[in-house]
């Protein structure tokens, strides 16, 4: 058995949820809002949507290493800080520029490279941060509560961001996400915890600090598979929703109501798994359940879009069902993963080994969204969102082909001397 106990008792944690949950709410609107803004509104072909996606991921590519040495040097709190204001005004300048028609492709895309890179120091001091938060015992029931809520804001935010876009236009519903932002960094800022910052004598180059994360990374048997999952799904997931974006939106003629609900039964899926957890990992161990888990969301959204070839209301139907299955399996295993890799380095590396992983793993969504591009142009938004379903279902081969699956107890990975 593997003990896990509550860590709603802890009030910065609190502060922390709602935080999460606040800016989770405006990202969901944004995450349509985006796409619709520059196919809609700027008239964007489906490689100008690439380019648009690809800028909000690629500083993910180049910049976490640095930015996880920064995190690791500097206390958490004021970078989440700083990431969530930054984000907001960047969003109400888009806003302002849309309506006034001075927004062009190019500037979205280079104000989408600077959110991204502001959202990749807020994940990586976020992820260094919750350890600081709550106990160890309390660390996966707080990822749950994490999970949960932001799939539970899945549900509402991307059926609401469907109607908002709708109804106010693209540009009102980004102002709705950068005030989520506001009110996140507000929140963050009323959270005390001793955050203390590296000492300096301790600090070496910073491509010294990035490379002992890489290399830790690179021979940890557990980080790495979940490393190399996490990257074939990204990969495909990002073609996947590219080509679903304009299959939905352009070729099968649905407004992003429809769009927004589809995204909606993911969440919905997401939350059902998250609160399903905290229980399964106590009960059969998180190697079994995270294999199982990830079976079944990974292979979901594949089988959806094989049954939606034509733009009737029973692909979309298929479609949405796909996304709450896979929802529920990606909200069990999202949790475990996460407690997995923030326990099983020491803090002062967990920054840096972090950022090796997001590199990797998020870098293949920078890549994916070019692809996307390409294989919307060449094969069709329908054969690429089918081809970037089969790249997420075999992606929980790694773990399920690897001693991932024996692990019971976290003190399994846990380093020596911890």
């Amino acid at each position: 058995m593997t003990t896990v106990t509550s860590a709603w008792s802890s009030p910065p944690f609190r502060r922390v949820w709602g935080a999460g949950a606040i800016s989770a709410l405006g990202a969901e609107i944004g995450e349509l809002a985006i796409p619709v803004l520059a196919l809609v509104t700027l008239g964007a072909s489906a490689t100008e949507l690439s380019f648009v996606r690809a800028a909000l991921l690629l500083p993910y590519l180049i910049l976490t290493l640095w930015l996880g040495v920064l995190v690791d040097r500097h206390p958490r709190r004021p970078l989440m800080i700083g990431a969530d204001l930054g984000r907001a005004l960047l969003l109400g300048l888009v806003c302002w520029f849309a309506i006034a028609g001075w927004l062009t492709i190019p500037m979205l895309i280079a104000v989408a490279g600077l959110i991204g890179a502001l959202a990749v120091l807020y994940t990586l001091a976020d992820f260094s941060f919750i350890p600081l938060v709550v106990d160890e015992h309390q660390l996966i029931d707080a990822n749950a509560r994490i999970t949960a809520a932001q799939s539970a804001i899945g549900v509402a935010g991307a059926g609401a961001g469907g109607a908002l876009v709708q109804l106010l236009t693209a540009p009102f519903a980004l102002l709705v996400n950068a005030v989520g932002y506001l009110v996140s960094g507000i929140l963050i800022a009323r959270v005390h915890v001793d955050d203390p910052p590296a000492p300096r004598e301790q600090r070496r180059s910073a491509f010294g600090e990035a490379r002992v994360g890489m290399a830790l990374l690179a021979r940890h048997r557990v980080l790495r598979t979940l490393m190399t999952e996490a990257s074939i799904w990204n990969l495909g997931n990002e073609v996947l929703i590219l080509a679903l974006t304009i299959l939905v939106l352009q070729t099968y003629g649905f407004g992003p109501l429809v769009l927004g609900i589809i995204l909606m039964c993911g969440g919905l899926g997401a939350f059902i798994g998250s609160t399903l957890s905290r229980r399964l990992t106590a009960r059969f161990g998180y190697g079994r359940s995270l294999v199982a888990a990830l079976l079944l969301g990974n292979t979901a959204p594949l089988i959806g879009v094989l049954a939606a070839a034509t733009p009737t209301a029973l692909s979309i139907g298929a479609l949405a069902a796909s996304f709450l299955v896979s929802g529920i399996g990606i909200g069990i295993a999202n949790s475990q993963a996460v407690s997995l890799r923030q326990l099983a380095v020491a803090p002062e590396l967990r920054a840096r080994v972090n950022a090796g992983y997001r590199l990797v793993s998020w870098g293949a969504l920078s890549v994916g969204a070019i692809a996307g591009g390409i294989l919307v142009t060449a094969l069709g938004p329908w054969s690429a969102a089918v081809l970037g379903g089969a790249v997420m279902a075999i992606a929980s081969l790694p773990v399920a082909l690897s001693p991932v699956r024996r692990i019971v107890s976290i003190d399994e990975v846990r380093p020596p001397g911890a």
